[in-house]
């Protein structure tokens, strides 16, 4: 039989195939492997690039609406438009908002509506632009009234259903407190280029889109794109959050949140990322270059083997195979060729330090001190360090706490098998609580292996704990001592309320000197005691945290006023000067906390006034520049030590002289200005001579914003213009005999006849049973409080008489919350005939036009 001879090749042929395919699937495996590294990569930047755009693409929408909040609170403050709404002077109003549009046409609403008793008082009539009637804009506002953040709301319109964002905000007399009406702004969603422009310059995005459900009302588009609004939608139908529409445009959805509460309003940001198909296209150019190289490479390397390399290298061959395969390095012993020579001894020092990096890992798993599990595919065990077997066992002992950590592990070791990596993941074993790191690696082989490495966090986890704790403790203590304040202040407010306004009733009611004495002394010692106590509260809110600085345009003038009307009558009885001067125009409007800067005045002028007996005091105010003014106040008395000047702001202290112990005071006044300057941002010195008198300088941050319009002066009515003409009806609502008689009597003083009820269930049967023309109402009453009862009043019975609160609790909070209940005007207690005044003629205003 004959059998056939094999062909046989040329050993410089097998080498040179061999190198080239060698080679040709070594190149290819390196292009795999960059290109599934650089696929990765460029998908988690992907990932984390998109959620970075629906985190800007949120902050982008809030700073929207927070700066036009800003501007609107800020407005509704403004004495132009007070003024303007209290003249009703329509025509003042559509000025002013010409000229804020004009000044920053990016915070412009869609819609500026003034209500007044819940009805429509003056609009911009932009409404019909977006197709709303008036009566859907009625409906809008009135949907506001039960709160004060913004508000998502549909209408219908001529145009289709319009999404609308809505708020409002009071329009507040900052000089008497008086709320003249609401102003309501509106941004419209629908086809809003404006909006979609910021969001998507923002988000550096190609395009963007707002949704509601599956219905598209707004688009940046402002081309024909090259994919389509239904695309996206039904693309996303089956997606996740974040989808690619094709190999080079990616979709992100954000659903929007509103006052931390989700909408039903979705933002699509459309991106193009044509990285991944250029990767694609580079890895096949690579690929085809590549096997054009090594076809040269085939036909060249033949013929230079053939003549001069075939042995050598087949040596060179012959020793990495046998280290390969035996897994141990021979000593390389040279070749004729140096370049042959130096890569084998370079091939010899390769495997051993590959060699010595493989004993450094396992010597960092078996020696490391942090517990290390390697697991394979299938979520099985293969191996543990030392650490790892000594804390939790092993597989071969069945401890229980082995068994309780794979239990826990499992799950998230399969996430890892699947590429997801997984960190920061906590088990309890026993007493102590480990976190676990957990990631995947491929081995020799190529088989994939996962690794979970932990740390013993047991300590911080107690820390933690413990943080909490003293949180919590914290909170509470600081919940009830604001309790305490406020029962402290409405259970010393109700007998001074009954002390100052007894005391204010005999003023005028008494012939006899010797007993008018007495009563001036009464009422001196109800003011003081009364001071001391606004002291302490005051303090006791800037050590809370609860004062707030709320900026607002006003005249430098009416602050320098105040101070001189307030204290000139006192200087005059002391017999010495007082002295007020202001080196800006007499129109000069500034922005910064006008409370706050009224109180820092007082506070400094009153205290020169009482230490002064001769000479006088003088106050200088500058406004150095746009941005910061200068208050000089320096008065002639008895000065004070230079070593005791440091501690003239502390808190509860009196520097002790007879003056000082004979004058009195709580000891904060000046700790309360030193607060007040540092939370406007300011600086305070003092200078002062013992018995030559005190300087105090401070520095202050404004924005200075001069005017031309003329500001109306607010109609001032006399002390016997607040008796009325016909038959006023109140209702006072009560639980303390004093306060009742107290109250009782200056209003009858004035001619109304007063009903008194205890508490505020028999105040709404009162009101069930007959009609009054105003309520003073008590806060703390039994049975039902005097903002639930006000609330119920509003909201149950729609009753729209005036509602004037009383109440005993100084804290900015129960103002609020009466306000918001519906009250008209609040009365601090103790009630003194002058903040009565001044209420009454508030209610003849605003609610007795007519009298």
């Amino acid at each position: 039989m004959f059998t056939p001879r094999k062909a046989r090749r040329p050993l410089t042929t097998l080498i040179t195939q061999s190198v080239f395919v060698l080679i040709a699937i070594f190149a290819l495996l390196v292009l795999f492997q960059n290109y599934y590294v650089s696929t990765q990569i460029i998908s988690r930047e992907a990932a984390r690039a998109s959620t970075q755009t629906s985190t800007l693409v949120q902050g982008i929408f809030n700073f929207r609406l927070d700066a036009l909040e800003i501007q609107q609170d800020t407005i509704g403050r403004s004495d132009s438009l007070v003024s303007a709404v209290r003249e009703q002077k329509r025509s003042d109003i559509d000025r002013l908002f010409a000229g804020l549009d004009n000044i920053d046409s990016t915070l412009v609403p869609d819609i500026r509506v003034i209500t007044r008793s819940d009805s429509l008082y003056w609009n911009d009539a932009n409404h019909g632009f977006y197709g709303i009637s008036e009566r859907s804009l009625q409906s809008l506002t009135q949907n506001l009234a039960q709160t004060k953040h913004w508000y998502l709301a549909q209408t219908p319109s001529q145009l289709g259903t319009r999404y609308i964002l809505m708020r409002r905000s009071p329009i507040v007399d900052t000089q008497t407190g008086e709320i003249l009406g609401m102003l309501n702004i509106g941004v419209v969603l629908n086809n809003n280029l404006s909006l979609m422009v910021k969001l998507r310059d923002g988000s550096n995005s190609q395009d963007v889109m707002l949704a509601v459900g599956s219905t598209v009302i707004a688009a940046s588009f402002n081309k024909k794109p090259e994919y389509g609004q239904l695309d996206i939608l039904l693309r996303h139908a089956d997606e996740q959050e974040s989808f690619p529409l094709n190999n080079s445009v990616s979709v992100r959805k954000t659903d929007l949140v509103l006052n931390d509460t989700p909408t039903f309003l979705s933002i699509y940001t459309i991106r193009t990322s044509p990285t991944a198909s250029l990767l694609v296209r580079s890895h096949f150019i690579a690929v085809v270059a590549l096997f054009c190289i090594l076809l040269g490479i085939l036909f060249w390397g033949r013929y230079w083997l053939k003549n001069k390399v075939a042995r050598e290298l087949d040596r060179l061959m012959s020793y990495t195979s046998d280290i390969v395969e035996h897994r141990s390095v021979k000593t390389y012993e040279g070749s004729a060729i140096i370049e042959f020579d130096r890569l084998g001894h370079v091939i010899e020092n390769a495997f051993v330090k590959l060699g010595e990096q493989e004993k450094l890992f396992e010597d960092l798993f078996n020696f490391s001190l942090s517990p290390s599990i390697v697991w394979n595919a299938n979520g099985q065990v293969v191996s543990m360090n030392p650490v790892a077997k000594h804390q939790f066992g092993s597989y071969a002992e069945s401890s229980s706490s082995y068994a309780q950590l794979i239990e826990a592990l499992l799950p998230h070791v399969l996430r890892a098998v699947k590429g997801e990596a997984v960190i920061g993941v906590n088990t309890v074993v026993g007493s102590d609580t480990y976190r676990w790191n957990i990631s995947s690696i491929f081995i020799e082989s190529g088989q994939q292996q996962i690794i979970a490495q932990a740390q013993d966090i047991s300590s911080l986890v107690e820390a933690e704990r413990q943080t909490q704790l003293a949180k919590e403790a914290a909170e509470e203590t600081a919940r009830v001592r604001a309790d305490f304040l406020a029962k402290m202040s409405h259970e010393l407010r109700t007998p001074l309320n009954g002390i100052i306004g007894v005391s204010q009733l005999l003023q005028h009611g008494l012939t006899r000197e010797q007993h008018q004495k007495y009563v001036d002394i009464l009422c001196q010692s109800g003011e003081h005691l009364l001071a001391v106590l606004n002291d302490i509260l005051d303090f006791s809110k800037i050590e809370q945290g609860q004062f707030t600085i709320q900026p607002a345009l006003f005249k430098l003038l009416e602050s320098c006023r105040a101070v001189e009307q307030i204290y000139t009558p006192l200087c005059e009885e002391k017999g010495i000067d007082l002295r007020v001067r202001m080196n800006a125009a007499p129109d000069l409007m500034i922005v910064t906390d006008q409370v706050r800067l009224n109180q820092i005045l007082f506070n400094l002028v009153s205290n020169a006034v009482k230490f002064t007996d001769t000479g006088g005091v003088s106050v200088l105010v500058q406004v150095l520049s746009s941005d910061k003014m200068t208050v000089e106040v320096k008065d002639s008395g008895i000065g004070v030590d230079e070593a005791e000047i440091g501690r003239i702001f502390e808190p509860f202290v009196q520097l002790e002289s007879s003056m000082t112990r004979q004058l009195g005071g709580s000891g904060l006044g000046l700790a309360i200005v030193r607060s007040l300057v540092d939370l406007l941002g300011g600086t305070i010195h003092v200078v002062s001579e013992k018995g030559q008198g005190t300087t105090f300088n401070l520095s202050l941050p404004i924005k200075v914003q001069s005017r031309d319009e003329k500001i109306a002066a607010l109609p001032h009515l006399q002390h016997s213009q607040i008796f009325f003409e016909g038959k006023v009806d109140v209702l006072l609502v009560e639980d303390n005999n004093t306060n009742a008689f107290i109250a009782q009597a200056f209003c009858e003083k004035f001619g109304m006849k007063v009903d008194w009820v205890a508490d505020g269930v028999k105040a709404i049967e009162a009101m069930k049973e007959k009609t009054y023309d105003l309520v003073l109402m008590d806060n703390q009453l039994p049975e039902l409080s005097g903002i639930e009862a006000t609330r119920h009043i509003r909201q149950e019975l729609k009753i729209d008489t005036p509602i004037f609160a009383c109440t005993a609790d100084g804290l900015d909070e129960t103002r609020n919350a009466f306000m918001l209940a519906g009250a008209n005007y609040v009365l601090l207690k103790p009630l003194k005939e002058r903040a009565l005044i001044d209420a009454l003629k508030f209610f003849k205003q605003n609610f007795r036009a007519n009298d």
